[in-house]
């Protein structure tokens, strides 16, 4: 059993514009370096943040 499909409708895949393979891997290049920017970023702040809560934590040690 057939859909009926006017003649004028073109599939949304042949319209998309597509990237050339050196665009595509700097593209991903840029997004694997921006996320590891991000990842460093979170990182220093909670390493930053850690430093700064043992500073006002009083550890006693048991002898």
């Amino acid at each position: 059993m057939k859909t009926f499909r006017p003649r004028n409708v073109c599939h949304v895949s042949s319209r998309v514009h597509r990237l050339d393979p050196r665009q595509e891997s700097r593209c991903s290049l840029a997004l694997v370096m921006l996320l590891g920017l991000a990842t460093l970023s979170v990182m220093a702040t909670t390493q930053t943040l850690s430093a700064e809560d043992t500073k006002t934590i009083h550890v006693y040690s048991l002898r």
